[in-house]
C-alpha cells in the first residue's frame, strides 16, 4: 500500500522541522552553558535538517523523471500493440 505524497510531504516536512529545533535548543543550550559538545551536536541536527529536504527534493525529481520514462514506455509499448494487431 503506497502513502499518499500528501503525508508523504507532511512527514519530512514534520521530521526536519523536528531536527531543526532540536538542533536549535542544543546549539542555544550549548551557548548558555558553554559546553562544545552540545554546540556540535546542535549544528549536526540543525544541518542535517537541511539535508533532509535537500535529499526530500531529489527524491521527487528522481520520481518525476521515472514517471515520465514509464509513460513514454507505455506508448513505445502502446504502439509496438497496434503494429502487431495491423
Amino acid at each position: 500500500m503506497a502513502a499518499s505524497p500528501f503525508a508523504l510531504r507532511w512527514l519530512t516536512l514534520f521530521a526536519a522541522g523536528f531536527l531543526a529545533f532540536d538542533g536549535a535548543a542544543l546549539l542555544g543550550l550549548g551557548i548558555w552553558s558553554g559546553r562544545t559538545g552540545l554546540l556540535v551536536a546542535g549544528a549536526v541536527l540543525f544541518f542535517s535538517s537541511g539535508v533532509v529536504l535537500l535529499v526530500w527534493r531529489q527524491h521527487l525529481r528522481r520520481l518525476d523523471e521515472i514517471g515520465e520514462v514509464r509513460r513514454e514506455l507505455r506508448d513505445e509499448a502502446e504502439e509496438l500493440r497496434r503494429l502487431l494487431k495491423s
